[in-house]
């Protein structure tokens, strides 16, 4: 089985006259012409004040990545335009496909997955082609994956484990105090037979 290397996919995209790959989701190329990517990422903050004057904020956290992309297809590749259409309208088994994102911008930012966000557009550009514009919104990135682990509440175990070591400590004391009460008791019991020796030997009465 030959492997088609990566000068081999070049050499083949130049004779079929292919623009040069510069973004793929699973693998699968998307083709553009004047290809161009933007990636941006949102601070979201919250006003504090309750006055419009003020510019006291206090942060949310921060928001996924977004890449935006645009660039041209020519009429006569409108095959390329239904890859892209089809990719966006995919559905999964929890809703909206993933995909992993292959794009040198998105990899200098750590953005690795994502999902169609927000409108995919094809504008006919007269004799040119189509000028189409999207965006992927990142998923399952480092800062959602560190905000989750820090709200994952205390799990089952622990709480059981918890209400054991209580329950155990609260026995315990039980157990110490019916022991001192048996103690009292047995020294009560020892004190009325000491007093009735007492009496008849007739130690009391004088």
């Amino acid at each position: 089985m030959s492997i088609t290397t990566g000068s081999e996919i070049r050499k083949q995209n130049e004779k079929d006259n292919l623009p040069a790959i510069q973004l793929a989701l699973n693998g699968q190329p998307i083709y553009l012409r004047e290809f161009r990517a933007n990636v941006s990422v949102n601070r979201e903050n919250e006003d504090m004040s309750g006055q419009k004057s003020t510019t006291k904020k206090a942060e949310k956290g921060v928001k996924s990545k977004t890449l935006s992309v645009t660039g041209v297809i020519p009429y006569r590749n409108a095959d390329w335009l239904k890859t892209l259409f089809k990719l966006a309208e995919a559905e999964g088994k929890g809703g909206q496909v993933k995909y992993r994102i292959s794009n040198i911008t998105a990899q200098a930012v750590n953005m690795r997955e994502g999902v169609f966000d927000g409108e995919v557009s094809a504008q006919e550009q007269d004799v040119m082609g189509w000028r189409v514009s999207f965006s992927l919104k990142e998923v399952n990135s480092v800062a959602e994956k560190t905000a989750n682990r820090q709200a994952k509440p205390k799990t089952k175990k622990q709480v059981d484990s918890k209400a054991k070591s209580t329950g155990a400590g609260a026995s315990g004391g039980n157990a110490g105090t019916s022991s001192n009460a048996g103690v009292t008791q047995d020294t009560g019991a020892t004190r009325s037979g000491f007093d009735i020796w007492l009496e008849k030997t007739g130690v009391v009465g004088q």
